[in-house]
């Protein structure tokens, strides 16, 4: 009885002392913003909660498989969040808070501005708060995007050359995100630079008030009766409504007279690219590659316990963003179907064959492959 009060009394200590050193380690690390750091774990234990809407998007079906493949990779823990509406977003953050996990990542959030409050929350219960392909509100880390308007331009000159600065334009956007109207809005500046190209109209998806899918095909019913030969193009801030327009255009046959574009890319787009439907240009997002940069960001400063400025950190100060490129796609160099997502893109940066590279990782279903899109 004597051992085991014995044993039990240095266990007890031993706890203590634990503790005690878990505390001191966390009081090394400084915050470096107005709120309290996030925590930091140099065992690599994170639990990251990921937030996004519209699971059917092929976007977000790219990036949750980068997502599953790194946290995987890592050792990370994740819990998937998919919100139906704004009160229901604002139930599933406060979950996660409660949930106590270590790190919050976003994609494409609408209306950031109003969801400040919920970001203080995090932040101030140790959570750290990163965006991706989103605006940056006072305690978000850091946004990992690419630069809508470069990539607009970029865009927008090659379809221009292509019609000779000839084309009459309508433009289809959603101006509660930040990144679509950046896009288009750079892109209709452009064209207005020119005086043989006309920008015949412009309308706000949100404004429709029904399934987005159903008002973009409306929509491109509408213009193709309205304006009848002075349209020769629809510009789109995604691919998502690029694709029912293409349809649209398909059924009002006028497949050759009048092209789409996007943004985004992946297996739909560039089947409908590939199968030489109106759907002729789509500008492809490195999706993986933003995942990536913020999951790399979140080992920096909540595992190896970096601030935002020190040698080695992806970020120079809090709220900052990082920015990559993706590359336009037409029908000259649309991938193949079985093309490895990384192949698409010119970011190897060294070694393709790098089997220690972040994009040669394989882990749980591997990296997302080009598929011949069949819709269901």
């Amino acid at each position: 009885m004597k051992l085991t009060k014995r044993l039990l009394g240095l266990l007890l200590a031993l706890v203590m002392l634990l503790g005690v050193a878990s505390v001191a380690s966390a009081e090394e690390y400084a915050a470096f913003d107005d709120y309290p750091r996030p925590r930091v774990k140099e065992d690599g234990n994170l639990t990251i909660g990921f937030v996004s809407d519209r699971p059917e998007f092929e976007s977000i079906q790219r990036i949750l498989q980068q997502l599953r493949l790194e946290c995987t990779h890592r050792g990370w823990n994740l819990v998937e969040v998919v919100y139906e509406n704004e009160q229901d977003l604002r139930d599933k953050f406060l979950n996660l808070i409660n949930q106590d996990v270590d790190a919050i990542v976003t994609f494409s959030l609408t209306n950031m501005e109003s969801k400040q409050d919920i970001v203080a929350q995090a932040r101030n219960a140790g959570i750290g708060f990163y965006n991706t392909d989103c605006t940056v509100v006072d305690g978000v880390i850091c946004n990992s995007t690419m630069p809508n308007g470069l990539a607009a331009a970029e865009l927008m000159y090659a379809m221009g050359e292509d019609g000779m600065w000839s084309d009459g334009l309508a433009v289809l956007t959603k101006r509660s995100i930040q990144v679509h109207y950046e896009r288009t809005d750079v892109m209709k500046a452009i064209a207005n630079c020119y005086s043989t190209t006309n920008v015949l109209a412009e309308q706000d998806i949100a404004a429709a008030g029904y399934d987005e899918l159903q008002a973009a095909n409306d929509f491109a019913r509408t213009w193709v009766t309205q304006y009848g030969d002075q349209l020769t193009g629809i510009i789109t801030s995604t691919d998502y409504f690029a694709c029912p327009i293409a349809e649209a255009l398909t059924q009002a046959g006028v497949t050759d007279e009048v092209w789409v574009s996007g943004f985004d890319g992946g297996s739909q787009a560039w089947a409908y690219i590939r199968n030489n439907t109106p759907l002729r240009y789509s500008y492809a997002v490195p999706d993986e590659l933003f995942i990536h940069q913020v999951l790399e960001l979140i080992d920096q400063i909540q595992v190896q316990g970096l601030n935002p400025g020190d040698e080695g950190c992806l970020i120079s100060r809090a709220g900052e963003t990082i920015y990559c490129e993706g590359i336009v796609i037409d029908r000259d160099n649309v991938p193949a179907v079985g093309t490895n997502i990384h192949a698409v893109f010119d970011y190897y940066g060294g070694d393709p064959d790098d089997e220690d590279a972040w994009y040669n990782w394989n882990d749980g279903d591997g990296a997302y492959v080009v598929s011949d899109y069949i819709e269901e």
